[in-house]
């Protein structure tokens, strides 16, 4: 982990580009009508096919995982800062009014699916302003909501990796971790929520700033491909159990639980894939890749605020569907989805570059002049 500020920089911004193809996926499993199921009703289907296509979705929570302790692992040592904040919120924000802007010129000349248009009509044409406007509020994007709140928590959490010694972190990360398995032994109720998760993300990242140099041996690169291949071959496993008719399943109410998996295992993972990126060398990456990577992983979350977009999922994914055929083998499958999947990141990045260029980055560096 002893390189250099740019090496390690360019790292990390590979891990963002790497995160956000992994939610991308997810979304694209869930969304792209052939993948899991021709309905949308997540209706499980038994067999290794589905535990295979759901881990997708549980390798999107990796990619969340990562994003998370990206944060720890930079700001462990940072104070509290507004700005930070300040910048998230409003690029959420221009991005949603422009979708809006956007959707609303666009219903007078087409006729918007319903999924969409049901949004502009009655109390809920209220309920679509307000989550618009203030989406940290009305939890549009519940990443970014989960992201604020760790922001805010921010300081508190420095101050524990200031004051408390290793073994009283490592506690607190198992308590946390505790959490998301609480559900799965306890039936529905559990004190795991998406500020838990967010919070998780940033003790483990913090956790790897502070203690991973110190532990060498432990964190070596085998043992972390052990860490990766064993708790993904679990999650397989888990998805297999819980997708098949057993009384047992029924009963603990194991179904519910396809979507997310077991919650602290994707942070096992997204843990580990951090530490073997940020091993790798970099030092010799040519210097236009190395620039091409920075501007790509710029985008990342501007990827994720107009693919997750209220109103544009609803059009991205129908829109994929229908531009590739319906794939009849596993392998054309595989194929298919991995090119929508690139497709769209690659789509959804050159809008956020444009829009970052225009107009968020320009009103934000006036917005900030203000202060000073």
């Amino acid at each position: 982990m002893e390189k250099t500020k740019q090496t390690r920089n360019l790292n990390v911004e590979v891990l963002r580009i790497f995160a956000m193809l992994l939610i991308v996926a997810c979304h694209g499993m869930l969304h792209i009508t052939w993948m899991l199921n021709a309905d949308h009703q997540s209706i499980y289907k038994p067999g290794w096919k589905s535990s295979l296509f759901y881990l997708v979705v549980q390798y999107g929570q990796v990619g969340v995982s990562i994003f998370f302790i990206i944060s720890g692992f930079f700001l462990v040592n940072k104070k509290f800062n507004w700005t930070r904040i300040f910048k998230t919120w409003f690029q959420m924000f221009i991005y949603g009014v422009l979708v809006l802007a956007g959707v609303v010129a666009a219903s007078f000349a087409v006729d918007l699916p319903a999924d969409i248009s049901t949004s502009f009509h009655g109390e809920d044409l209220i309920r679509t302003v307000c989550a618009t406007i203030v989406p940290f509020f009305y939890g549009t994007y519940w990443f970014i909501t989960a992201y604020i709140c760790m922001l805010l928590l921010l300081p508190f959490l420095n101050t524990l990796f200031e004051n408390l010694s290793e073994c009283y972190i490592n506690a607190f990360i198992g308590i946390l971790a505790v959490f998301g398995i609480w559900v799965i032994f306890f039936g529905r109720a559990g004190a795991w929520n998406d500020v838990t998760y967010a919070v998780l993300g940033y003790m483990v990242g913090g956790w790897i700033r502070k203690y991973a140099p110190s532990h060498g041996q432990l964190l070596k690169t085998r043992y972390l491909w052990i860490a990766i291949i064993a708790t993904t071959v679990f999650l397989v496993l888990f998805n297999h159990v819980l997708m098949s008719d057993s009384q047992v399943v029924t009963l603990l109410g194991w179904r519910n639980q396809a979507r997310p998996g077991i919650q602290f295992l994707p942070m096992i993972i997204g843990a580990a894939i951090f530490i073997l990126v940020n091993k790798v060398d970099m030092t010799h990456v040519p210097h236009p890749l190395a620039i091409f990577t920075l501007k790509l992983a710029a985008s990342t979350f501007g990827v994720y605020l107009l693919h997750e977009n209220m109103f544009l999922y609803h059009l991205i994914w129908p829109a994929v569907t229908g531009i590739f055929p319906v794939p009849h083998s596993n392998l054309s499958k595989i194929l298919i989805f991995a090119a929508s999947v690139l497709i769209v990141y690659a789509v959804a990045s050159l809008v956020t570059f444009v829009l970052d260029t225009l107009i968020v980055h320009p009103l934000e560096r006036k917005i900030l002049a203000l202060k000073h």
